[in-house]
């Protein structure tokens, strides 16, 4: 009898002990789990710390990059603008008449018309983000969409410049130049200068063709079938990647 009670008293105490050790092990689970969830939140913080920290690297590159570009399109621009002035100038005397003509002022307008634009732009930002494809780094869904459309929109701009370049390396400088020298003040005193080539129409096309094709340059910059324009994405890329 007396074992009987002991037997039933060991079960109780054994009963007990595996309560508490169950108690224990789910107290140590649950420690370990808010420990894996704090560590998690603080891995997630310290990830979202750096992506903040890269991001306003990168909006800070990309800000001063298109300052820059900003400045030197519209310096190119300018220069291209004067150039298209002395063009369109120069084809309200057609038809030119030699004699008649004031040569010292068609000289300084002729001369005006052989500038070559080439925009100096730089893309080492973007082209950094590409590598990296960390577009996604920018927060800002306004400003990742400009940077698509500016790369889109520089596309049809070189490709347009391109064309302007060539047109004038290949036909527009080589035939006037081999008609007369320059500087045109001299040229049009220099004896061996063909004058006449300036009332012929190969002139008028020449003269007419570089207009039109600066005329498109500026098209490009500002078109109908774009929502925006060329100028104001770097515009509006600069005020959105700059500090608040």
């Amino acid at each position: 009898m007396l074992g009987f009670l002991k037997k039933i008293r060991h079960n109780q105490i054994i009963k007990g002990a595996t309560k508490k050790y169950l108690l224990y092990a789910l107290g140590e689970i649950a420690l370990v789990m808010i420990g894996i969830l704090a560590a998690l939140q603080v891995n997630n913080w310290n990830e979202n710390r750096n992506l903040k920290k890269q991001e306003k690297i990168l909006l800070s590159e990309i800000h001063s990059e298109f300052e820059y570009n900003l400045s030197e399109f519209n310096s190119n621009s300018d220069r291209y603008l004067s150039n298209l002035e002395s063009l369109k100038n120069i084809s309200k005397l057609f038809p030119i008449n030699i004699e008649k003509i004031d040569k010292d002022s068609l000289a300084n307008l002729l001369e005006n018309t052989h500038f070559i634009g080439n925009y100096d732009y730089s893309n080492v930002s973007l082209m950094k983000m590409h590598n990296s494809k960390s577009i996604d780094i920018i927060s800002n869904e306004k400003l990742r969409n400009l940077l698509i459309r500016w790369e889109v929109l520089l596309s049809d701009y070189l490709e347009m410049e391109s064309q302007t370049l060539t047109n004038y390396s290949e036909r527009y400088g080589p035939l006037i130049n081999d008609q007369i020298s320059r500087p045109y003040k001299k040229g049009f005193l220099d004896k061996r200068s063909n004058l006449k080539f300036l009332s012929t129409i190969q002139f008028e096309n020449l003269i007419l063709t570089r207009q039109k094709r600066i005329l498109n340059l500026f098209r490009i910059i500002n078109t109908d079938y774009v929502e925006i324009d060329f100028i104001k994405v770097m515009e509006d890329i600069i005020k959105l990647s700059g500090n608040d």
